[in-house]
């Protein structure tokens, strides 16, 4: 009798879970909470923080059991995600400013005919849009490549002096860009699991895209390369890759990607191809800007982020919270230049050592999604909507543990970059602060890479989509 009552006791969770009533109030809460981070969400604060958990939490528990055992059905899911999409585009960015960078670079070529990687935006005193962007990079010339310059004057020169048109430009971006990673995820898992999974996380469905962020864009670029490969196509794969690393160059951890998957497959045409190719795109890209890109890239600051794994190193060695309370953050700081290195170092042996040991999968997307996501996980400068370039190629009906991870510390990263920015010395401050900014950081790396190193078997491998 007490072996019966203690059995239905543990099945009452579980049913509880099968309910469609239940899990509809998940996802009805996921997607409330995300709509309230991005329409009354302050940028630093512990209601922000209390929203991303709570989004996160509802929308992995959707993302679980539907996974286990499907009841919603595609259309609720669908309606809520694109709901949280529009949300996040008809409100102003919340959480970052970047946005408005975007507009000055573009503007600095559409508008003012200079080149953004030999000009600042401070140079611009007259433009309508300086006041809107970050002090910190109004001194600052770009660092995003010419592919992502050019995309941005095109969109400057249509939207003008308008405000509304140029943030919903790059906005619009994201959330198209976002909208078509969800096709593809749709077309190779038929999984409404695996669209809560992606575009209810956070970071991903209300935060990047509510701040206009163009990771959206590479993980597109990153997914489709990926998918690409698994069908053999290394120069096309390669050309994607390279496109995209002439937005950020750390989309290249993609072709790192790729070339293990291919070498473990003894597939030395797919990873000649696409390393030829990558390599002629970035070239062909950066040949007329190199000098001037090179020197924007190496005079950036080396400000160590509150998510970062190296948080407490500089803290411990700089102060000032880790060099971001700095009075003239873009000066030289040695010892923030020798952490910038040493991670660059870090990040490349975590995408070594856990890629090669993916690369023993089927497909090349638990691979590429390993070494794209060793960024975010070892680099001194990270935000949560870098994680946008991982996601995409983990998502499925029932992730990879590394995907888990890599979706773990998107929120995380959320949740640090939210709290408020200056400690008050309070004991509840400080517990968070320090789970937040030290601890899950760091056990997030270890995590990945112990998880990465025993193999990510073969969980993520789906059915790859048709793109003729």
């Amino acid at each position: 009798m007490t072996r019966s009552v203690r059995r239905q006791d543990a099945d009452v969770p579980s049913s509880l879970a099968r309910s469609t009533a239940v899990r509809g109030a998940a996802l009805m809460t996921a997607v409330a909470s995300s709509l309230a981070l991005v329409v009354i969400g302050p940028r630093h604060s512990p209601l922000s923080v209390v929203l991303v958990a709570v989004s996160t939490g509802a929308c992995g528990f959707v993302a679980v059991f539907e996974g286990r055992s499907p009841c919603l059905g595609i259309r609720p899911i669908a309606a809520a995600i694109t709901l949280v999409f529009t949300v996040a585009v008809v409100v102003p960015p919340r959480s970052s400013n970047d946005l408005w960078s975007y507009t000055m670079y573009g503007r600095a070529v559409s508008v003012h005919s200079e080149s953004p990687y030999e000009r600042v935006p401070a140079d611009f005193p007259s433009d309508p849009f300086l006041s809107r962007v970050s002090p910190v990079w109004r001194h600052r010339a770009s660092l995003f490549g010419p592919a992502f310059v050019g995309f941005a004057s095109v969109g400057t020169s249509l939207a003008g002096d308008s405000a509304l048109a140029n943030r919903l430009f790059f906005q619009l971006a994201a959330a198209a860009a976002a909208a078509v990673v969800l096709v593809i995820v749709w077309r190779r898992t038929r999984s409404p699991a695996a669209l809560t999974w992606l575009g209810l996380q956070p970071a991903f469905g209300a935060l990047a895209i509510n701040g206009g962020h163009i990771d959206v864009l590479i993980g597109l670029g990153i997914l489709s390369a990926a998918l690409l490969a698994a069908r053999h196509r290394g120069a096309l794969a390669g050309l994607v890759i390279g496109v995209v690393a002439l937005m950020k160059l750390t989309a290249l951890l993609a072709l790192v990607g790729v070339v293990l998957w291919g070498w473990r497959r003894r597939d030395s045409r797919l990873v000649t191809r696409a390393v030829v190719a990558t390599a002629a795109c970035v070239a062909l890209g950066y040949a007329a800007v190199l000098n001037s890109a090179v020197r924007a890239l190496h005079g950036a600051d080396r400000t160590v982020t509150s998510a970062s794994v190296w948080n407490p190193i500089a803290e411990a060695l700089v102060g000032h919270d880790a060099g971001r309370g700095l009075a003239h953050p873009l000066a030289p700081n040695p010892t923030l230049t020798v952490l910038f290195y040493a991670s660059f170092a870090l990040v490349g042996a975590v995408a070594v050592l856990v890629g090669w040991r993916a690369a023993q999968s089927h497909r090349p997307e638990p691979v590429v999604g390993g070494t794209t996501a060793s960024y975010t996980m070892a680099a001194n400068y990270t935000y949560p909507w870098y994680s946008s370039w991982a996601l995409p190629v983990f998502t499925n009906a029932r992730p990879s543990k590394l995907g888990w991870i890599v979706w773990l510390q998107a929120a995380l990263m959320a949740a640090a970059q939210m709290w408020p920015l200056h400690p008050t010395g309070a004991v509840p401050d400080t517990i968070v602060r320090a789970a937040l900014d030290y601890l899950a950081p760091m056990l997030l790396l270890i995590a990945f890479v112990v998880i990465g190193l025993q193999g990510n078997g073969d969980a993520d491998d789906v059915p790859a989509v048709d793109f003729a």
